[in-house]
């Protein structure tokens, strides 16, 4: 089974020209009750052996785990989905948001998160669609497009390309309430603003130093500051950008 693994990945990869391969539903390697080729061995040795002939044979491709067993795939895949599936509500957007948050963490580190796409078409209100972008930004890492770019209006269009490209540096959140998370890089640093609530809210946020702040989204300058109050609409997000 590992020889057949191996070659299956090497023929995509080789004779194909894949380079990027997701791979779904991998704890299915790895599931209790699994009828094992090699009956010694545990479902994690039986699992890692799998992987490890997945990679042998992808070579020099990028490999993206989802549903795995998060322990057993550590050294075996580049990318992981660090949430549930995305769909285009705001009870998805909010949980989403919330896993791939808790998990930043992971960023980096152990692998390159994957978010799920960015869906930004539909006829969700505005706000909401700023919160999931700004979602995306906090993550730090992988940003793949879920729409057809043809279809989106002209606002979301410029929306997704300033998530471009992806700064592979997650947010740091001051508390678990995942209101404000800040994104240290070398020549900026961008806060996440966050309004989980079903109300309007002002958020005061003290900068991690004094700078010029313009909002990502909008484009609105607030002058050289090291705090101030930000306003923001029920399930709305923002990114200010500190230079």
């Amino acid at each position: 089974m590992q020889k057949h693994l191996e070659n299956v990945f090497r023929t995509m990869r080789r004779d194909w020209g894949v380079t990027y391969f997701k791979l779904d539903a991998n704890f299915w390697g790895a599931m209790h009750g699994g009828k094992l080729h090699d009956p010694k061995a545990t479902r994690i040795e039986a699992y890692r052996r799998g992987m490890q002939a997945v990679l042998k044979g992808a070579g020099d491709s990028f490999i993206l785990g989802c549903n795995h067993p998060m322990w057993a795939s550590f050294g075996l895949i580049h990318g992981s989905r660090s949430s549930a599936d995305i769909k285009r509500t705001w009870d998805t957007f909010e949980k989403i948001a919330r896993q791939n948050l808790y998990r930043t963490w992971q960023n980096g580190r152990v692998w390159w998160n994957d978010p799920d796409a960015v869906t930004l078409s539909g006829d969700m209100p505005a706000e909401e669609y700023r919160f999931h972008a700004t979602s995306i930004v906090a993550s730090g890492g992988m940003v793949l497009s879920g729409d057809d770019l043809s279809t989106l209006p002209s606002d979301r269009l410029a929306m997704l390309k300033k998530l471009l490209p992806p700064t592979g540096v997650a947010a740091e959140f001051e508390d678990e309430s995942l209101k404000i998370g800040t994104v240290k890089l070398k020549d900026r640093t961008l806060v996440c603003v966050f309004n989980w609530s079903n109300e309007s809210a002002k958020i005061p946020v003290k900068l991690p130093r004094t700078g010029e702040i313009t909002d990502l989204w909008s484009g609105a300058t607030y002058g050289e500051k090291s705090a101030l109050d930000i306003t923001l609409k029920p399930h709305e997000a923002t990114v200010l950008v500190v230079q």
